[in-house]
């Protein structure tokens, strides 16, 4: 024999009606306080627009020699991403002989995984490579807006 499932009404977990008391005061109570946030928020702006000094605009320039330590925190970053380099080839290596040893035995997890693992590498060197330079140019994008 096949089991029926429950209707949806009589579900333990099922929302009040919508002609139920409950679900009527909910949604009232809901309703009032959104009216009050609405109402607050633009309270807030009104003020803030009537009574917010304008402030001088910030003019922050990167200073490479402002720190001490700065050449070598350089030089310790060149290493970390030479160093990730290094991984992210043997990444694609070892997931490119997974990917090949599974694939030539039929084995359609190993492959995945291996093509995951070729793919993930390739990304990883990518996000490696062109980070300093989309660093730079978001710091460009944002010094741009002020």
């Amino acid at each position: 024999m096949y089991h029926q499932p429950r209707p949806i009404r009589d579900h333990p977990t099922a929302s009040p009606r919508l002609g139920s008391a409950r679900g009527l005061w909910r949604r009232a109570l809901a309703g009032i306080c959104l009216g009050l946030a609405y109402s607050w928020a633009g309270t807030q702006r009104a003020w803030a627009a009537t009574t917010s000094p304008t402030l001088p605009p910030l003019n922050i320039t990167p200073n490479p020699g402002g720190l001490p330590g700065t050449s070598t925190l350089i030089h310790m970053l060149g290493g970390l991403q030479f160093d990730a380099m290094l991984a992210a080839i043997a990444g694609v290596i070892i997931g490119a002989g997974v990917w090949a040893v599974s694939a030539h035995s039929n084995n359609y997890q190993g492959s995945s995984r291996g093509r995951t693992a070729v793919l993930a590498s390739a990304l990883a060197a990518l996000v490696i490579g062109f980070g300093p330079a989309l660093v730079h140019s978001l710091f460009n994008t944002g010094a741009a807006a002020q």
